[in-house]
């Protein structure tokens, strides 16, 4: 019962066939996921692309995408969600944050789209997918002023410190394929130590391949292999583990119970309370 918690999946090419990419997913357990955007270009596209695959969306305008848009694409937003709000796909807010990894960032301008859309999560009562690369320690900052919105951090940054910290304001921790890279030690050092009730999955697919496929994409399917890696370094059993996650997805994301396939065990066995 794995849940992809981020990804661009169904609005951004892969170099195989979607359509194999998701049977792929199936198979190895993948029951849903969110697809998240980079700017207001995407949102029609991750809409329906989630009604045809049957998973949710994130709509967002992403930190490094912030120069190339003007001040409209946030009111393409606030549009597009009053429009769609009662879109049962709908799932949150993403891909947003800052990022101050990047040549050059214009910091004040990340920072002013970030509020505007922590605002708008706010507003509508949407969860949010957040980038933090280089800037956790700010992004913490920034949550504090929205009190109110919850979600998550995509692949996630930090130390096991911070990850409490973002845990406390209501945030899980994204962990994708970066885990089963040996060099990503404090990451590895962070999922070890972490609550389990903090964590979940993701694959940012097309992008961060794992090391199994360092030169290719990430898909869907991998969601498995970072399960059984999880399960690894955490030294706990993988089913247990897996039952965790999942009760994490849907209380971090709560919309998304309602994208699950019918007559899934996990609900009759209490899963998603």
């Amino acid at each position: 019962m794995l849940i992809d918690t981020h990804s661009h999946f169904g609005i951004v090419p892969v170099a195989e066939s979607l359509q194999g990419a998701l049977e792929r997913s199936r198979k190895a357990g993948v029951v849903c996921g969110l697809i998240t955007t980079g700017t207001h270009e995407d949102f029609e596209k991750a809409r329906l692309a989630a009604r045809r695959i049957g998973w949710g969306y994130c709509v967002g305008i992403h930190p490094i995408f912030v120069h190339r848009v003007s001040e409209d694409a946030l009111l393409s937003l606030e549009s597009f969600l009053t429009d769609h709000i009662d879109d049962p796909y709908l799932i949150g807010i993403g891909e947003i944050g800052l990022d101050f990894y990047i040549e050059d960032p214009d910091r004040k301008r990340q920072e002013y789209f970030f509020k505007r859309q922590m605002a708008l999560a706010a507003r509508f009562a949407l969860p949010v997918s957040i980038h933090a690369r280089r800037s956790l320690y700010r992004v913490i900052e920034v949550m504090d002023e929205y009190r109110s919105v919850s979600g998550s951090v995509h692949a996630f940054p930090g130390s096991p410190e911070q990850a409490r910290e973002v845990l406390k304001r209501g945030y899980g921790i994204g962990i994708g394929g970066a885990l089963t890279y040996p060099g990503s030690k404090r990451l590895r050092r962070c999922a070890a130590a972490v609550e389990a009730d903090a964590l979940l999955l993701e694959t940012d697919a097309p992008d961060m391949p794992p090391s199994f496929n360092a030169k290719g994409q990430s898909e869907p399917a991998y969601l498995a292999a970072y399960l059984e890696e999880l399960s690894r370094i955490r030294g706990e059993d993988a089913a247990g583990l897996q039952e965790q996650i999942f009760k994490n997805t849907l209380r971090f994301f709560p919309r998304l119970k309602g994208c699950l396939p019918p007559g899934l065990d996990c609900v009759q066995a209490d899963w998603c309370k």
